[in-house]
């Protein structure tokens, strides 16, 4: 299972995970309270943010893709006359 990349809370400094939004190299900050116990999530949730590493998570799916597509490419050449 893939993990989500994380980025820094631009409210509390805290890394959290960035969910994928429909805008390219950017996430969303995962919801998260400051404290523990608050009732009050922290002002930076769901706020966009840039990727930090967006090429390296190009490359891994660039890569997730070619590995989905090697079996078909191996059964098409056991087929081959």
């Amino acid at each position: 299972m893939a993990t989500l990349p994380k980025a820094p809370c631009p409210s509390c400094s805290v890394p959290h995970a960035l969910l994928p939004t429909k805008r390219i190299g950017y996430g969303s900050v995962k919801d998260h309270k400051t404290e523990p116990r608050a009732l009050v999530l922290c002002p930076g949730s769901m706020v966009h943010v840039a990727y930090a590493e967006a090429r390296a998570w190009q490359l891994e799916f660039e890569r997730a893709q070619q590995e989905a597509a090697a079996p078909a490419a191996m059964e098409e050449m056991l087929f081959e006359g």
